[in-house]
C-alpha cells in the first residue's frame, strides 16, 4: 500500500507534485501566520518568537543543510548506480554524524543561552530576553529532528520519490497551528514554539513512512574516512559558508529590526513568508524536480540534454512567477488584509507589513531563477562559485541594511534583499553560460515577449476592474484574480505557450498509469 502511495516520479510529475504540495504547504503557512497574527499581532511577542529561530537555524545550516542540499545527492546518486551497500553506508554515516553533532551542540547552546541573548539583543529588557531564551531552548530540539528528516528527504529525492518530501512542509505548518490552538491559553507565545516542535516531528514522520518504500535501511555508523563522505564534506564546505552567510544576514535583519518600531521583526517575517510562496511554488519546485536529472546529464557529460532541461525549467519558472509577481504587486495590501488583518493585527501592523512586502515582491522572479541557476552549478559538483557569489551579495546586503535602516526604516531590509538577489543572479548567469552551449536564445527571447504581453494585459484588467464593479471587498478581489488569470491564460493559449500543456500532460500520464 505504501509503495503505491509513495511511488517514484519523472521530472514533470515531480514538479507538478511539488507545486501541489507547495500550495498545500503555503495554505497551511498562511493559516499559521493568520493564527499567529490574530493571536499575538505584530508585537514584542511575535518579535521574540521570530528571533528565537536564529540560533537553531544557524546550527541546522552549519552542517545538515549544506551537506544535503547540494553535496549529498550527486555523490549518493553516483554510488547508488555502482554499489548500493556503499551508498547506504554513506547515507547512514551522514544521519548518525549529523544527529550526534547537532545533539551535542544543542546541549551546549541550551546552557549558553542566558549569556548569549543579552549580548546579541543589547537594547531589550529582561522580559524580552527571557522570552527569547526560553523559546530558543525549546526550538533547539528542531535541528536534530530536521537533520534526520532532511537526510531522509535527500535519499528519497535521489530515488525520485517526491511525495513525502513535498508534503513535509505542509505537516510542519499544521504542527505550529496545533501548538498555538491547543496551548495558547496555557503557555501564551511559547505555544508557537511548542507547535514548531510538533511540526518538526510530523516533518520527520511522513518521510519515515516514505523511506520504507525505497531500498534503504539505516544502520548507525560513522565511516568518516569513507571516500564518498570525504567528497561530501569537501563539497559541503562552500555551501555551508554560503548558508551561514545567509544566517548572518538574518541576524543583521533581526537585530536591526529590533532597533526600529515594535513589530518590525514580525512585519519582516510575515512579508517574507508571503513573498516566498510563489518562489517555492514555482522556482524551488521546478529546480528541485529537475536537479537529479541535471546531475545525471552532468555526470554523463550530455551538454545538449543539460541545456534543454535547464531552458525548459527556466521558461516554466518565468511563465508562472512573472504574472504571480505582478498580481501580488498590484494586490499586496488586499492580500494582507484578507490573510492577516483582524484580532491583534491592526491597521498599523497592516501598513507596516505592506510596505515591506511591496519591495520583497520585486525579488520573486529573481530569487526563483537563483534556485535553478545554483542547482545547475551543483549538478557539476561545483559549490564554490555559488558560495563566492553569495558572499559578494551578502556584503552588499549587510552594508545596505546597516547603513540605511535607521534612515529608511524596516523597508531597508527588503531593499537590501532585492539588491543582493540581483547581484547574485547576474554573477551566476555570467559563469553558468559555458555549460549552456545549446541554450536557444532566440526561443527564450520570444518566450519572454509572450509572457510580458500576457502579463501586461492581465495587470491592466486587475487595475481597472474596481472602477466598473461595486461589490464586497473579498468578492471583488476574487473577481480581479479570476479575470486577470483568465486573460493571461487566454493570451498564452493564443501564443501557443507549451507551458499550458504542463498540467494536462501530467494529468494524462497519471490517469493513463492508473488505468494500466
Amino acid at each position: 500500500m505504501l509503495k503505491k502511495i509513495f511511488r517514484s516520479q519523472k521530472s514533470g510529475q515531480a514538479a507538478f507534485l511539488l507545486m501541489i504540495a507547495s500550495v498545500l504547504s503555503y495554505a497551511a503557512g498562511l493559516l499559521r501566520d493568520r493564527t499567529l497574527a490574530n493571536t499575538f499581532g505584530a508585537t514584542k511577542f511575535t518579535d521574540a518568537y521570530n528571533a528565537s529561530f536564529l540560533i537553531p537555524d544557524f546550527l541546522f545550516n552549519l552542517f545538515i543543510a549544506g551537506a544535503l542540499s547540494v553535496a549529498f545527492i550527486p555523490i549518493f546518486a553516483s554510488y547508488l548506480k555502482t554499489d548500493e551497500k556503499e551508498a547506504d553506508k554513506i547515507a547512514s554515516t551522514i544521519i548518525t554524524f549529523g544527529t550526534l553533532l547537532l545533539g551535542g551542540l544543542g546541549i551546549i547552546f541550551f546552557f549558553l543561552m542566558p549569556y548569549l541573548v543579552p549580548h546579541i539583543f543589547t537594547n531589550l529588557d529582561a522580559s524580552n530576553h527571557e522570552m527569547i531564551i526560553t523559546m530558543t531552548r525549546i526550538l533547539l530540539i528542531s535541528p536534530i529532528l530536521f537533520s534526520i528528516s532532511n537526510a531522509l528527504g535527500s535519499i528519497l529525492i535521489t530515488h525520485k520519490h517526491f511525495l513525502a518530501y513535498a508534503l513535509s512542509g505542509f505537516v510542519y505548518n499544521i504542527g505550529i497551528i496545533i501548538g498555538i490552538v491547543l496551548f495558547n491559553e496555557q503557555f501564551g507565545i511559547y505555544s508557537a514554539a511548542i507547535g514548531a516542535i510538533i511540526g518538526a516531528v510530523l516533518h520527520l514522520g511522513i518521510r519515515l513512512l516514505n523511506i520504507f518504500t525505497v531500498d534503504y535501511k539505516f544502520q548507525p555508523q560513522l565511516s568518516l574516512k569513507h571516500a564518498g563522505i570525504r567528497k561530501i564534506f569537501k563539497l559541503m564546505i562552500p555551501k555551508t559558508i554560503q548558508l551561514i552567510s545567509w544566517q548572518v544576514v538574518l541576524w543583521v535583519y533581526t537585530i536591526t529590526a529590533y532597533k526600529l518600531e515594535e513589530g518590525s521583526v514580525a512585519a519582516f517575517n510575515y512579508a517574507r513568508n508571503l513573498q516566498s510562496f510563489p518562489v517555492s511554488l514555482f522556482g524551488i519546485a521546478f529546480a528541485t524536480a529537475i536537479f537529479p536529472f541535471l546531475s545525471d546529464h552532468a555526470h554523463s557529460q550530455d551538454t545538449k540534454r543539460f541545456s534543454d532541461d535547464f531552458q525548459m525549467s527556466l521558461e516554466k519558472i518565468l511563465f508562472f512567477v512573472i504574472p504571480a509577481s505582478l498580481g501580488m504587486l498590484l494586490l499586496h495590501k488586499e492580500i494582507l488584509t484578507i490573510i492577516l488583518f483582524g484580532g491583534v493585527f491592526d491597521e498599523a501592523a497592516l501598513n507596516l507589513t505592506a510596505s515591506v512586502l511591496f519591495i520583497f515582491i520585486l525579488s520573486i522572479p529573481i530569487e526563483s531563477m537563483i534556485h535553478l541557476f545554483a542547482r545547475a552549478f551543483y549538478a557539476y559538483k561545483n559549490t564554490l562559485m555559488p558560495m563566492i557569489f553569495a558572499l559578494i551579495a551578502t556584503v552588499f546586503n549587510i552594508g545596505f541594511c546597516v547603513f540605511f535602516a535607521e534612515r529608511i526604516g524596516i523597508q531597508a531590509v527588503s531593499m537590501a534583499f532585492l539588491g543582493s538577489t540581483i547581484i547574485q543572479l547576474v554573477l551566476l548567469g555570467i559563469f553558468l553560460a559555458k555549460h549552456l552551449g545549446e541554450f536557444k536564445i532566440k526561443d527564450f527571447i520570444i518566450k519572454l515577449m509572450q509572457i510580458g504581453i500576457a502579463a501586461t494585459a492581465m495587470s491592466l484588467a486587475v487595475i481597472y476592474i474596481p472602477q466598473f464593479i461595486s461589490i464586497s471587498f473579498l468578492t471583488l478581489q476574487i473577481i480581479r484574480v479570476i479575470v486577470g488569470t483568465s486573460i493571461y491564460l487566454a493570451l498564452a493559449l493564443i501564443f501557443k505557450c507549451k507551458e499550458l500543456t504542463f498540467f494536462s500532460d501530467i494529468f494524462k500520464k497519471i490517469t493513463t498509469k492508473n488505468r494500466v
